[in-house]
């Protein structure tokens, strides 16, 4: 009856996925040039839409898990075409300041040999980490779900509100991606700058060029210090809104006190998920933003790894998947954070000249 279910909401899904995967180019896009305020848009329609939606079809007509599938592809359809529009109009207003040639360039195009390998190399190790995502919070529901109905009912309301709350995290980590490759060329070309002055009889002493060098070197960690702040806070308030819901609210989810139960058992474990998620989701932002792809695929198949192997081993009861997130953020958090201390550590000779961020 699940797997009905599931599989006629995933069929009517997958048919506006294509759309899907194009707005969430054009979102990474905007975010990129520092326009927050047309995806904040497209999250308002998508949100207004998708209720409207599951009020007329599911509760109004009846369609069940089918309107609600219809009603999430409304949304995604419009929320997508907002973003695809607004990536195709900045283009425009692009091409405007570009010779002929460039003018003339498609607004879509099938990539190059040269820049489709460029492009793997890229998203390919973003690839891996989303799918080692998906993989271990699927292997978290499969689990889930053999300790019976109620058991995966729960978890389906546990984790429904552990991925509200990491909207936070996500904001937090695309922040990260944003702001920081651009002070990190900047502080490159400060440090290479450097190197040339030491090399050269004309060194760097008046007070401007001091004042420019450290605030070239200091910006990256001034930054991921002010993203790291805004973590623990928003982990601080998502564990302690989380717990409250799971623990005092969970009649407004259901009536069954089996259910009731079994959250408030897991919420302690959620809870302080939901705090560390922020910070590891910030950290892990700014691995990816000096693209050290190499070390971010390591942790995930360590990481990965070490969930599966705990789920298939160590889970005997519902609330041990609850544990499992648990170790998978504490593990995370650890071993993002250890490579972006190492990253920004000051070197004591060197002094702040000395620091890195993300092997940039």
């Amino acid at each position: 009856q699940v797997l009905s279910a599931a599989l006629d909401y995933s069929r009517i899904r997958s048919i506006v996925s294509p759309l899907a995967v194009m707005g969430l180019t054009s979102q990474s896009v905007l975010l990129c040039s520092q326009d927050t305020k047309t995806p904040g848009l497209a999250v308002l329609v998508a949100s207004l839409v998708n209720i409207i939606g599951d009020y007329i079809l599911v509760a109004k007509m009846n369609w069940g898990i089918r309107g609600a599938a219809w009603a999430t592809s409304m949304a995604s359809i419009l929320a997508n075409g907002i973003l695809v529009r607004k990536v195709w109009q900045k283009m425009q207003q692009w091409k405007k300041k570009q010779p002929r040639k460039v003018q003339d360039v498609p607004f879509l195009l099938l990539p190059t040999r040269q820049a489709f390998v460029s492009l793997i190399k890229l998203a390919g190790p973003i690839f891996f980490v989303l799918i080692g995502k998906i993989m271990g919070y699927s292997s978290m529901t499969i689990t889930a779900g053999s300790f019976g109905i109620a058991p995966l009912a729960c978890h389906n309301v546990l984790m429904r509100m552990f991925f509200f709350f990491g909207t936070w995290g996500d904001a937090l980590s695309h922040s990260a991606q944003t702001f920081l490759p651009g002070l990190l060329y900047r502080k490159k070309l400060h440090d290479d700058a450097m190197s040339t002055s030491l090399t050269t009889t004309k060194p760097i002493t008046t007070n401007e060029d001091i004042q420019s060098t450290n605030a070239d070197s200091t910006n990256p960690r001034r930054l991921l210090k002010r993203l790291l702040l805004f973590s623990v806070g928003a982990g601080v308030l998502n564990s302690l809104s989380g717990r409250y819901i799971a623990n005092s609210a969970g009649g407004s989810f259901t009536t069954d006190s089996s259910l009731i139960g079994l959250m408030s058992r897991a919420s302690p474990f959620m809870g302080l998920a939901n705090f560390i998620h922020p910070i590891a989701m910030t950290l892990e932002g700014s691995i990816i933003a000096g693209r050290d792809a190499g070390y971010l695929v390591g942790t995930y198949v360590f990481s990965l790894v070490l969930l599966l192997s705990h789920l298939r081993c160590v889970c005997n009861e519902f609330v041990a998947v609850y544990h499992a997130l648990l170790l998978f953020q504490i593990v995370r958090i650890i071993q993002f954070g250890l490579r972006v201390w190492k990253r920004t550590s000051v070197s004591p000779k060197k002094g702040i000249e000395g620091t890195e961020l993300c092997a940039a």
